[in-house]
């Protein structure tokens, strides 16, 4: 039952771990789109 409980815990923390690295990809991601999209902006005009 402790071995049970020990790998729902740490299946539970990798999870998370995979979450915030995806959340922190996607938020890096839009950040570099709109600051490629704010210098492009101005040459245009």
């Amino acid at each position: 039952m402790e071995t049970f409980i020990y790998i729902v815990k740490y299946t539970f923390i990798a999870a998370l771990a995979v979450e915030v690295v995806l959340i922190a990809r996607a938020i890096i991601g839009l950040a570099v789109e709109k600051a490629r999209a704010a210098k492009s902006a101005p040459a245009g005009e």
